[in-house]
């Protein structure tokens, strides 16, 4: 099984941090290369994003063991989306890091 990182960012903005970094980011903090899954361009306020259903569909199949996000809100930004999401990642035993928030689990 894998370690993943996800990332995605709808715009770029001069303010916010991009795709690049937040991967590099959360391969520091892991301390090894991750398996990448990025969506440029989409909004995280639903899951209709080619890579994050990538990265579902890998989750299922028990391929990741443990997922990186930079941020929460990176990932979802949906309560109740995330609920759902952090269902799947139990039910699969995929442990979850955000590396900016007190989130691992």
């Amino acid at each position: 099984m894998a370690w993943a990182v996800y990332a995605r960012q709808s715009v770029e903005k001069k303010n916010s941090i991009s795709i690049e970094s937040q991967i590099e980011f959360c391969q520091k903090v892991a301390g090894q290369e991750l398996n990448t899954y990025l969506d440029r361009g989409y909004s995280g306020k639903n899951t209709q994003r080619p890579d994050f259903q990538r990265l579902l569909k890998d989750i299922q199949d028990d391929k990741i063991e443990k997922l990186y996000v930079y941020r929460l809100d990176r990932f979802s930004r949906s309560v109740a989306d995330f609920g759902k999401l952090w269902e799947i990642l139990r039910a699969h035993n995929v442990e979850f890091v955000s590396i900016n928030e007190n989130f691992d689990t």
